[in-house]
């Protein structure tokens, strides 16, 4: 199973009044703190998942939680090892150099103008070949991977086509759809995101509730970072 971890990079940063995403954060620019997470995400999920050869029902172990989510997989008859591709959208320079080093794929928006809907596009372009896509946004910067893990872990674990991390009833990035949504996805115009689809599909959207609101708060405003 191959899944796309998308994080989008190429907003105007209005708002802000400067290239929030450059700003530093701890001395880390703030989209470095996702992509960081993104990229334990990706170590986690293919280690645990690559342990299907020796894990079954036989050897339940109720206190292991990564056990535990492996036999339900196993139940559900998911037994192919995952892998995770992380790709990149930006409209910057700065942002596509520092990464290009990594095992990430970087994608340019030439368009950023045209809304997140064109940073979408493009990534999900990239990934017709994964059975699932997760988007996270690139201005959470205290997002963990553990809760993008438990997210995957729950997409997996539901029949449901959609997943998505929700705190105290509000929905937020990061969020999963499986490949059934790709068209819906291709077809949003301007500045509308995965939302726009979640919210068609309710039924079909599993919601994964935190308590650390803090992980999905968005930096829009210079301000926000202050309170912190």
């Amino acid at each position: 199973m191959k899944i796309a971890m998308i994080m989008l990079a190429a907003g105007n940063s209005r708002r802000f009044g400067a290239n929030k995403l450059l700003y530093e954060i701890d001395g880390i620019p703030m989209y470095r703190h996702v992509l960081e997470q993104l990229d334990d995400t990706k170590k986690k999920i293919e280690n645990i998942y690559s342990e299907y050869s020796d894990i079954t029902e036989d050897n339940n172990n109720d206190n292991n939680s990564d056990i535990v989510q492996l036999n339900n997989l196993y139940r559900n008859n998911i037994t192919a090892k995952i892998i995770c591709n992380i790709i990149v959208i930006t409209q910057y320079d700065a942002i596509a150099e520092a990464v290009k080093t990594k095992e990430i794929q970087v994608l340019y928006n030439p368009h950023p103008e045209d809304g997140i809907s064109s940073s979408v596009k493009i990534g999900l372009n990239a990934s017709l070949d994964a059975d699932a896509v997760l988007f996270t946004v690139s201005d959470q910067p205290w997002l963990t991977s553990e809760t993008i893990c438990e997210l995957i872990h729950v997409f997996l674990n539901t029949s449901k086509g959609i997943a998505c991390v929700s705190c105290q009833g509000k929905m937020g990035n990061p969020c999963i759809f499986d490949r059934k949504y790709y068209n819906e996805l291709l077809s949003l115009e301007g500045d509308k995101g995965g939302k726009k689809v979640i919210m068609k599909h309710l039924d079909d959207t599993q919601i994964y509730e935190i308590e650390a609101g803090r992980e999905l708060e968005d930096i829009d405003y210079y301000e926000s970072i202050a309170v912190h």
